[in-house]
């Protein structure tokens, strides 16, 4: 048997939500909704500033696109349906590619909603993003990607900061 997509989805947030409280170093405390009915898979609450963002985690195991059976060499692919953008408030999406052995976090993308809209490609009911994880590439969403858990841990304690 292989994990579903909903059970890979689970462990990317959870793994998540582990890696932000170690990396904060207990700065970063998330929070998993009884229901994420409004496209929240993670709050994330700032115990220094007191704010909280809301967070959508997407995840993804390899670079092979969910539909066929092409290897798309460093291309991540992720989608995001338009019914879960709340584009009026601060809310970011975690594109999370996970290690080979679902242990850790290879790379991750920490994108705005805002950012979301105007980067990626779209059609009626998704936008797509297929994002490059190598560490030489300048694609458009080289400015949200990062190479380890601290690092994103770094990313979200800076986004706090500008509140």
């Amino acid at each position: 048997m292989t994990l579903t997509s909903t059970q890979i989805g689970s462990l990317a947030e959870n793994l998540l939500a582990n890696l932000l409280m170690i990396e904060s170093k207990g700065r970063l405390s998330p929070f998993q909704p009884i229901a994420d009915d409004d496209g929240i898979d993670l709050l994330i609450f700032d115990k220094t500033t007191g704010l909280s963002i809301p967070i959508q985690v997407k995840a993804r195991t390899n670079t092979i696109y969910k539909t066929g059976t092409q290897e798309r060499g460093n291309i991540v692919h992720f989608e995001v349906r338009k019914i879960a953008l709340k584009s009026e408030r601060n809310f970011l999406f975690a594109c999370i590619l996970l290690n080979s052995n679902m242990t850790s976090i290879d790379r991750a993308w920490l994108i705005p909603a805002s950012d979301l809209i105007e980067t990626a490609r779209s059609n009626d009911t998704k936008f797509i993003l297929r994002a490059n994880k190598s560490n030489a590439s300048k694609d458009k969403y080289t400015k949200f990607r990062h190479e380890s858990a601290e690092a994103l841990a770094q990313a979200l304690i800076e986004q706090f900061n500008s509140l």
